[in-house]
């Protein structure tokens, strides 16, 4: 069994540590051992201030948002605000005229007078697109079928195209 031994503290400051004790431990002993275990753990001495505890860093962070939104707010009133009123300023004067800048356009628009002659000219224009794209397909096979593979011994194997100068030429040419 350990000894016990006395020490002489003052009434008041045995009445709080009786207090503390309780929330703590069991037995006075262990709550002084685990406060000594503490400060040596986290190389502490009773005299050293541990920084900010939660409520003052709380109050830290809710000025830092105060500010933040009171900046927002000068923004708002001294440019956004202004810049909204001049721009809707200038739209009121405005009506729906013909746009100011003409652009050349790259695509030809046809003419056309009914319906009919509009659906003839685009359902033209599509079955002439889907026989280039078949015409793109049978050229892009016939080609893929004169690739051929060349092993090699001491490098990795490769494909070759076998095609003559005039049809490399023509293939060329017709990519595009």
């Amino acid at each position: 069994m350990d000894d016990f031994n006395t020490i002489r503290l003052k009434k008041k400051t045995i009445d709080k540590f009786k207090k503390y004790s309780k929330k703590i431990s069991p037995s006075y002993s262990e709550s002084i051992e685990f406060m000594i275990a503490f400060f040596e753990d986290n190389n502490l001495s009773p005299y050293d201030t541990l920084g900010m505890n939660r409520t003052s860093l709380q109050n830290v962070i809710n000025k830092r948002i105060d500010a933040v939104i009171s900046i927002l707010r000068q923004v708002e009133e001294n440019q956004l605000k202004p810049t909204k009123k001049m721009l809707e300023s200038l739209f009121q004067g405005i009506k729906e005229t013909k746009p100011l800048i003409l652009e050349k356009s790259t695509i030809t628009k046809p003419i056309l007078t009914a319906e009919n002659e509009a659906l003839t000219y685009y359902r033209n224009a599509y079955f002439k697109q889907q026989a280039e794209l078949n015409e793109l397909k049978h050229k892009f096979k016939d080609t893929i079928g004169k690739f051929k593979l060349i092993k090699n011994t001491f490098s990795s194997n490769i494909y070759s195209l076998k095609v003559s100068e005039q049809e490399y030429t023509e293939l060329k040419n017709n990519a595009f």
